[in-house]
């Protein structure tokens, strides 16, 4: 039965918030420069898993192992930057995340991921499937 869980089901809901906390501990150190750090945050925050000089990771997945993928061609984030815009925005909109949250929790998978068409997995299972 294990063989034939999806693969964004393998990753634990408690490496996904690390590895989120880890991406916004850095959005908030790099916000703290002066005059424009704030603008470079935020841009970090938005397009984390879209950047292609990290490979379609965030530094927080890339610490754990964990990639987002666009579906459903399995493809690297790094040719998606839109995707990863929907996923970011809706952690800054305060009502909505807490509902992200939740649907993380009970059901494995972000809103914001449904409405991206994207799922996180372990870095090891994308580069299994050839992608």
């Amino acid at each position: 039965m294990e063989d034939q869980k999806l693969l964004w089901e393998k990753v634990p809901v408690s490496e996904r918030l690390l590895a989120g906390f880890v991406d916004i501990m850095i959005a908030v150190l790099v916000s703290l420069f002066p005059k424009i750090g704030w603008i470079f945050g935020l841009i970090y925050l938005l397009a984390k898993d879209s950047f292609s000089f990290l490979d379609g990771q965030s530094f927080g997945k890339k610490l754990f192992h964990l990639r987002a993928i666009t579906l459903p061609h399995y493809a690297s984030m790094s040719g998606w930057p839109e995707k990863s815009v929907i996923r970011g925005l809706v952690l800054l909109i305060p009502i909505l995340n807490l509902f992200d949250l939740y649907h993380l929790i009970k059901y494995k998978v972000r809103i914001a991921d449904r409405w991206a068409e994207t799922r996180v997995i372990r870095n090891q299972d994308w580069e299994t499937t050839g992608s």
